[in-house]
């Protein structure tokens, strides 16, 4: 479908790549979390925030190379971040 007229119409391909974007979406953070110029979230190494326990990752975090492999190692590295800031407070689920 056309965005901009709304009409629909049928291309017959052998594939497709889908793109949903480059633009961060953490616009509802600003004011809460620094961010950088373009509205990305700004992180340390260990993709933690200034405010403790809160974490960025993928195309949403300064420095981003926004592409989805390193969105999904981004999202190991929160991991494993998160798991340490609730082991050093002793949290139990």
């Amino acid at each position: 479908m056309d965005t901009k007229t709304g009409q629909e119409s049928t291309l017959e391909v052998d594939g497709v790549f889908v793109s949903v974007g480059l633009e961060p979406n953490a616009e509802y953070l600003k004011g809460i979390l620094p961010m950088d110029s373009g509205g990305q979230i700004l992180v340390n190494d260990k993709l933690e925030t200034q405010i403790p326990g809160c974490l960025a990752a993928g195309n949403v975090r300064h420095n981003s190379s926004r592409q989805v492999i390193t969105a999904a190692g981004d999202g190991a590295t929160a991991a494993l971040s998160a798991i340490r800031f609730l082991s050093q407070r002793k949290y139990k689920p």
